[in-house]
């Protein structure tokens, strides 16, 4: 077993310091406890992830679509 260290706010080592406390464990075993169940966790597939073969397969025709400032005039205003 290899020794790793991390920072913590003081408000999280203050949590687990009672959290070992209740649970007469180390908190040590509680960081363990935490890595070991997160790395088991099936992790939902981002929106990214699951449109990623059909992400830049629609073209527009405007080649300078990113790059250009007059395509964005009126993005994200409120219409009615």
């Amino acid at each position: 077993m290899k020794t790793i260290t991390f920072k913590a706010d003081d408000h999280v080592d203050d949590w687990l310091e009672k959290q070992a406390r209740a649970l007469r464990v180390s908190k040590s075993q509680i960081v363990r406890d935490a890595v070991e169940k997160t790395r088991r966790e099936k992790v939902a597939p981002s929106c990214h992830d699951l449109m990623q073969a059909a992400c830049g397969s629609l073209h527009s025709g405007v080649k300078d679509l990113a790059t250009n400032k007059k395509h964005l005039k009126g993005f994200g205003a409120w219409k009615r």
